[in-house]
């Protein structure tokens, strides 16, 4: 049997902040081993797991739980209060249906129609900023993308406010669960979005508004759960959140993706050229740049990992950066390759940015395929619909940073649509 060897020190939290993304990798190594212990978050011990075989043990439901692993200023800020993240078992399972049920064909093809021409509607205005800041005018993009998609109502005045509370929001998970600076922005933008959505809960529920049928709008003014109980109207608020946050968290794979056609002047040409290549490439800015750094779980029985046995209620860490840059998964995973999603087998398992495992049973982010949608129509449009400059600045990517980004944001200027007028 394994011995489980560990990160010595008491609580090492600050060590995770320091390294940041790396830290996992960093200990993997310097311990030389697949599986270590660590302590965090007030001592509290940690196992930290990697890799597709880790994965496949980290959502399965029968060995692991993740209700009342996430740090509680993570919940408060990220997620919100009783949000299906928080949830497990058939409560979690009902939950997650509804949100499947979004993800229909029409509402798939609704959101790439959208996210195409609300960029196209943007070019004008980007046209005449000195700058933009792709990250930050993301962020503005996907806002009004994601309230229309989920069909709520968000006045233009509001749309830049909103836009800045939702980054707030998904910033706080640099807090780790730890006191850090902006913790009551992060709470106050949170109760700013919440108390907006849930108006528009009761006013649908009260029928003074009407959004279309198979909006998230609609369909959770409307849901009850599998005892016939309709969710509280502030519940509801929280979980509305949950269905086009997400989207608008993309705004940081668009600023690594027109960072990487910058690098990869290639990729321009074949975005245009090369069948399938808008995907790959996006499936590719998922893999290689950083977002979430890992997730939490716990053991509900005893488990047995890499000759390592683990009792129950031990408190989990799965390495997801670490995994999707696993030698052992990726070939050359250091490299930015979108070739390498031509043969590759579509595992839950390995490609794992917004979680793994399955969609209707598992934690996997049940908005992930409209993720990709977005990024494909943004990146075909800054490949073919536009062309800019890039002024000297700081793009370096910050590994020892949570949540990374591009450091300045990756500023273009000289935005001017691309026509060929011959």
């Amino acid at each position: 049997m394994a011995t489980l060897k560990r990160d010595k020190g008491l609580d090492n939290t600050l060590k995770v902040m320091r390294e940041g993304y790396l830290y996992t990798s960093n200990q993997r190594e310097r311990l030389n081993t697949n599986v270590f212990e660590t302590r965090a978050l007030g001592g509290k011990s940690y196992v930290v797991l990697n890799g597709k075989e880790a994965a496949e043990l980290f959502y399965d439901n029968d060995k692991i739980e993740r209700q009342g692993t996430l740090p509680k200023r993570v919940v408060n800020t990220l997620f919100g209060k009783g949000a299906i993240h928080t949830t497990t078992g058939k409560q979690h399972i009902d939950r997650k249906a509804l949100f499947m049920s979004l993800m229909t064909e029409g509402n798939l093809e609704y959101v790439r129609e959208i996210t195409r021409n609300f960029w196209m509607a943007n070019t004008e205005r980007m046209e005449r900023m000195d700058e933009v800041n792709v990250y930050r005018e993301s962020i503005i993009l996907l806002t009004r993308v994601g309230t229309r998609w989920a069909g709520v109502q968000a006045p233009e005045s509001e749309i830049e406010q909103i836009a800045t509370d939702m980054d707030i929001m998904i910033d706080s998970f640099k807090g780790l669960g730890g006191a850090f600076k902006g913790y009551r922005a992060s709470k106050a933008a949170r109760k700013r979005v919440e108390d907006w959505l849930e108006d528009q809960v009761i006013k649908t529920r009260k029928g003074e508004i009407h959004p279309p049928k198979g909006t998230a709008l609609y369909e959770f003014s409307r849901w009850t759960d599998y005892e016939g109980n309709q969710m509280d109207s502030r519940l509801c608020a929280i979980d509305l959140m949950n269905t086009f946050r997400p989207l608008i968290a993309i705004n940081r794979f668009i600023a690594y993706g027109v960072l990487a056609l910058h690098k990869h002047p290639e990729a321009v040409e074949k975005m245009k050229t090369v069948k399938d290549y808008p995907y790959m490439f996006s499936q590719e800015v998922r893999r290689f740049f950083p977002f979430v750094p890992f997730l939490p779980g716990k053991t509900k029985v005893e488990v047995e990992v890499d000759g390592v046995t683990l009792p129950a209620d031990q408190l989990l860490v799965l390495d997801v950066y670490g995994t999707t840059h696993d030698p052992k998964l990726w070939d050359n995973p250091n490299e930015f390759n979108p070739e390498r999603f031509l043969t590759w087998d579509g595992s839950p398992f390995d490609l794992i940015p917004q979680g793994g495992g399955d969609y209707w049973t598992n934690h996997r982010c049940a908005g992930e395929w409209i993720t990709v949608i977005i990024m494909e129509e943004t990146f075909k449009y800054f490949a073919n619909k536009i062309v800019y400059d890039v002024p000297e600045q700081d793009m370096d990517v910050d590994l020892n940073s949570i949540p990374g980004y591009v450091n300045s944001g990756m500023v273009i200027s000289n935005v001017r649509e691309n026509v060929d007028r011959s």
